[in-house]
């Protein structure tokens, strides 16, 4: 199963167009967990459809080691390099591979709008898996923690899944918290408490006891961005069955300054292969 796949099923970033959101100030949100969770979400959704751009470290942890990326996002997609490689400078080689990677979206339209694709592509996943959220769960108040409103959440019996990758919360249940003033969604802890299966079970399964987490943090005054996601699940895919252990965190954002483009990031990370961590 493709990374992508996994990582839209458990990211939660937008939410539907056509479905109303709350008025400020409804008083059923205090009483409704799935209106104020609609509205969260709706929050989301303005959020990535009109994007603010940040330069930032990444740093992905997998089962064959950690990868530290140099990310410089802009309206046309997001450029990055790896520059560290289990907390260690680039080996000559493996350097060299980053630059020739780069070098080639500078030169190839075709790779280049092949990544952007994929980008897309990945955010209208989300979309979709968001879409599908609030009418996918049955939420309940746990009262507040930290200052932020909790709510557990376990499968909605009346929810029908309209496509494959929505399949998956038939199968999950959890905690989200949500930032009462901003009403935004800070973080979201998931089991998977039974298999699931794609393509009536012979395209993969995703199986029970798998666990995700993932947090957003308020980089800058009402901006929000995913700073920790983390995946633990045992998935087939086809005749393969296997773990999928990823550890992702994002520190160091800052604003990618207006004007640049994704031609002009790639220059950028070309001319700055070891940007120090903020």
């Amino acid at each position: 199963m493709p990374i992508r796949l996994l990582s839209c099923l458990l990211i939660f970033a937008a939410i539907p167009s056509g479905q109303k959101s709350a008025s400020p100030g409804i008083q059923s949100e205090g009483s409704d967990p799935a209106a104020l969770i609609r509205r969260a979400s709706a929050n989301e959704v303005a959020a990535l459809r009109s994007p603010e751009h940040f330069r930032y470290r990444e740093m992905l942890q997998w089962k064959w080691g950690t990868e530290t990326r140099d990310v410089m996002e802009t309206p046309q997609g997001r450029a990055d390099r790896i520059v560290q490689f289990n907390h260690e400078p680039l080996s000559p080689d493996q350097a060299l591979k980053q630059q020739r990677r780069l070098q080639k979206l500078l030169r190839d339209n075709d790779a280049v709008r092949h990544e952007i694709e994929d980008q897309n592509v990945e955010v209208k996943r989300r979309i979709s898996m968001m879409q599908a959220f609030p009418l996918a769960f049955v939420f309940t108040p746990e009262g507040k923690e930290d200052g932020l409103l909790k709510f557990s959440f376990h499968p909605n019996g009346s929810f029908s899944p309209k496509d494959r990758q929505t399949q998956v919360y038939r199968g999950m249940q959890g905690t989200v918290w949500v930032e009462p003033n901003q009403k935004r969604l800070v973080r979201i802890d998931g089991t998977l408490t039974k298999n699931v299966s794609f393509g009536w079970g012979i395209f993969g399964k995703l199986y029970k006891g798998g666990t995700y987490r993932i947090e957003q943090t308020q980089v800058e005054s009402g901006q929000w961005r995913i700073t920790t996601l983390d995946l633990d699940l045992k998935i087939r895919v086809l005749f393969n069955t296997s773990r999928l252990l990823r550890n992702e965190h994002n520190t160091g954002f800052h604003p990618t300054p207006p004007g640049t483009t994704y031609q002009d990031a790639v220059k950028i990370l070309l001319g700055s292969p070891a940007r120090p961590d903020r």
